[in-house]
């Protein structure tokens, strides 16, 4: 019998496109570290599942990795999700991906497997907390239908004033369960998010008066007078939900203040798989803009932040930092993609904008210990100083061997040039890294304390054996 399940991934990104084709497949190459290389990481193409319109699964490997075409623009992301799971034949115990083959062993068939996929976007509802401006959109297939499901958002019906009155929808994507073949025997379900389109109120050619803001008339399909058509941005201005404030069009109009009711096409939810008795799985699925920097990749990623949650202290266990290996391609890794970080930065815009934000002196002492950096004479047929500078040094610390000299010769680098992650951190323009960056809650941006431990582990690591006052 089978007697559990889950799915592959558990949780899984999709990316907005216009484009009728989805991105193919790609995973990280190996570093350019030669002479008069990049220093940056290279993308690859890996294997690729195309979905027919009538279910048919393909796999092809692509020869080079395109973002964008000619059919639309940005290819959006399809994530899979494959079913997954643990049953016993013939006295043996058993697991791994689900086929046909494995339910028909149990007198099942594709039509006992049950998909449902629930997805939301509740922007507007975050704001308001008004019922009427939510945006859900729920969908269930069993797994021999094989055409494509649209997920059609829409707001409860029966409250005051809903964002979309009833006969109308957002579209927020669609899903699709492709057949599965000889070659391809796996129970798969695909995503596919929206196009990246925005929506507004029918009245918004009065409302955006005098703005850029303009839709095309199909898209305008929200009722002017829901909750978060004309929401007053001073309504949310002690709440700590909406901070930083001001992220949705209108709050930046001058004598306005108010929201001019848009809402876009993102979501996000849940992939549910179930089988009769009682099994069932679930997965999230989380959509996204497009990636445009697609080969460079943020040195604070979703998987350290869940790293930071369920293995934070791992890194202070005197064993785990003992695997020199293992570490020491954890902070290669880490500094790599601090390079590629730099080299999709301007500091020296980021620089003046702390300038202009916070001037020189902000402590009136006369010394500006967190004002903007100062900026270097740049050399000869070098514009931009610091960024120039940042990334040539972050470039020398991807060859480990001189960031393990500099650390051994300075014991203290990292605790007084990298910001430490605490609460309530005091200064946010201290000087230290990364520099002038600010994260989603308005505070400073730092590692997160998992990495920050591993660095400093790691680096005290370097001066066990060495010699006594050397």
């Amino acid at each position: 019998m089978i007697d559990r399940i889950w799915l592959h991934p558990p949780l899984a990104i999709a990316r907005l496109g216009p484009s009728p084709v989805p991105c193919d497949n790609y995973s990280w190459g190996p570093s350019d570290l030669s002479p008069r290389g990049s220093g940056k990481t290279t993308v690859v193409p890996a294997p690729t599942l195309d979905l027919a319109p009538d279910g048919t699964l393909t796999e092809r490997m692509p020869e080079a990795v395109g973002f964008k075409d000619d059919q639309g623009g940005w290819r959006p992301v399809c994530p899979y999700f494959e079913l997954h799971g643990t049953w016993t034949t013939g006295g043996k115990r058993r697991t791994g991906p689900l086929t046909e083959a494995v339910l028909t062993e149990f007198g099942l068939t594709l039509a006992d497997l049950r998909w449902e996929v629930a997805v939301a976007n509740l922007k507007a509802h975050h704001y308001t907390q008004s019922d009427g401006d939510r945006v859900e959109a729920l969908t269930e297939v069993r797994g021999n239908d094989h055409t494509p499901r649209p997920l059609a958002g829409g707001s409860p019906q029966g409250v005051a004033d809903p964002l979309l009155p009833a006969g109308r929808s957002l579209p927020l994507g669609s899903v699709q369960v492709p057949a599965p073949n000889a070659a391809l025997p796996e129970l798969r379900l695909r995503f596919r998010p929206g196009v990246g389109a925005v929506y507004g109120p029918t009245d918004l050619e009065t409302r955006a008066d005098g703005t850029d803001y303009a839709l095309p008339p199909q898209r305008l399909i929200l009722n002017p007078d829901a909750r978060w058509c004309g929401f007053p941005l001073q309504d949310t201005s002690d709440d700590p939900r909406t901070v930083p404030g001001g992220l949705f069009a209108g709050a930046e109009i001058e004598d306005k203040n108010e929201s001019l009711g848009l809402v876009d096409d993102i979501c996000d939810g849940t992939v549910t798989a179930s089988l009769p008795g009682g099994l069932e799985a679930s997965a999230r699925i989380v959509v996204s803009p497009p990636d445009f920097a697609p080969d460079r990749r943020p040195f604070v990623s979703l998987a350290d932040g869940l790293a930071d949650r369920v293995q934070r202290a791992d890194v202070k266990d005197p064993a785990y930092l003992a695997d020199k290996p293992l570490t020491t391609l954890e902070i290669r890794d880490l500094f790599e993609r601090i390079l590629e970080t730099m080299g999709n930065i301007n500091v020296d815009v980021q620089n003046e904008r702390v300038r202009d934000t916070y001037g020189e002196d902000l402590d009136g002492d006369g010394v500006n210990d967190r004002g903007p950096l100062p900026v270097p004479e740049p050399l000869t047929g070098v514009l931009l100083a610091l960024t120039d500078g940042g990334r040539r040094r972050h470039r020398r610390y991807v060859a480990l061997e001189v960031l393990e000299d500099l650390l051994r010769e300075q014991p203290d680098l990292i605790r007084r040039v990298i910001r430490e992650p605490v609460e309530d951190t005091p200064d946010y323009l201290d000087g230290r890294m990364p520099v002038a960056m600010r994260g989603a809650d308005a505070g400073p941006l730092h590692l997160t304390r998992r990495q920050y431990d591993l660095l400093t582990g790691w680096a005290a690591s370097l001066r066990e054996n060495t010699e006594p006052g050397s």
